[in-house]
């Protein structure tokens, strides 16, 4: 996908997969390489409290 400055997009992932035992806080590390000479990998942090 290439956004043209201004332009925006939602990004979405279903790879935040939880089991038995990882209860708890956790935070995420998302990279989205982009080609933006200035960030070429921006990084996006999710924070979650997952409760079983």
């Amino acid at each position: 996908m290439v956004l043209k400055p201004g332009e925006s997009t939602i990004v979405e992932s279903s790879v935040f997969m939880m089991h038995e035992g990882m209860d708890g806080p956790h935070n995420f590390a998302v990279h989205l390489k982009t080609n933006d000479p200035a960030n070429p990998d921006l990084i996006v942090n999710v924070l979650s409290n997952w409760i079983p």
